[in-house]
């Protein structure tokens, strides 16, 4: 497989990585860095070595005489050559100079394209991602936005959910074993943890060994007694104890 084949699907599949990705009213700064996690986490999930800010592979010179080339992002691979790759918001045609000689060292070229994504002509053997944004200025900033692609990435190696209806057909036949805790709401908006009656309520929440009785307020008394009335409510309508009063009010 030649260079042009390679660095073109590796652009794609970087393409597909990236296209999930969405933001609102970001810096530029704040998007190259997220942008290069991206492209780390593309190359980490291929089980790629991946490093960043590497010098040259093709040995190139930097800005200064006495300083090497660096390269944004570097994917070195067991079954392949290495990805160079590199990241720009603007036209750096430097970018693709250096691209084009990492390429002629052995390495597939990747040009990650972001902003309007616009370029000149990009040589063949340099394979192009690009993820255009729009962009506002806002108290003398520039700011980006990037809505994500109609698709989104896919998960690999993810076991099937079997369908609900197969799952109910596999259950015995018979009556519906009751819940392992009380299906009532405690007062805190939490679920009761108590184990059920048959109710499916527990000895608290069951109205059915509750007081009962109504107070003052016109309202029913739902003091946990076992059944019959609390020790306030024992006496007013001739009720009993209940089974959970303190043996001194059964005196």
């Amino acid at each position: 497989m030649d260079v042009i084949e390679r660095s073109r699907r590796a652009a794609a599949s970087l393409q597909r990585y990236l296209a999930p990705l969405e933001f609102t009213d970001w810096s530029a700064a704040r998007v190259t860095a997220e942008l290069t996690r991206q492209v780390v986490d593309w190359g980490v999930e291929h089980g790629w070595r991946v490093r960043r800010e590497v010098p040259s592979i093709a040995g190139l010179p930097g800005p200064h005489p006495d300083r090497p080339g660096y390269l944004d992002v570097v994917c070195q691979r067991l079954d392949g050559p290495p990805i160079a790759i590199e990241i720009d918001r603007t036209d750096k045609q430097w970018s693709s100079r250096k691209l084009l000689c990492e390429a002629d060292a052995g390495a597939i070229p990747v040009w990650v394209r972001w902003n309007d994504a616009k370029t000149w002509i990009v040589p063949d053997l340099i394979g192009v991602v690009r993820v255009p944004t729009t962009r506002r200025k806002t108290a003398g900033r520039l700011l980006y936005t990037r809505a994500a692609a109609e698709h989104t990435r896919r998960t690999p190696m993810t076991p099937p959910v079997p369908p609900v209806k197969e799952a109910v057909a596999l259950q015995p036949a018979g009556p519906a074993r009751p819940s392992a805790h009380c299906s009532a709401v405690t007062t805190k908006g939490e679920p009761c943890m108590i184990d059920p009656r048959p109710s499916g309520l527990c000895h608290v929440h069951d109205p059915a060994v509750q007081c009962g009785a109504i107070n003052r307020k016109g309202r029913r008394c739902t003091i946990a007694t076992g059944g019959g009335r609390c020790k306030r409510h024992q006496d007013v309508d001739g009720h009993g104890a209940g089974l959970f009063a303190r043996p001194d009010t059964l005196l």
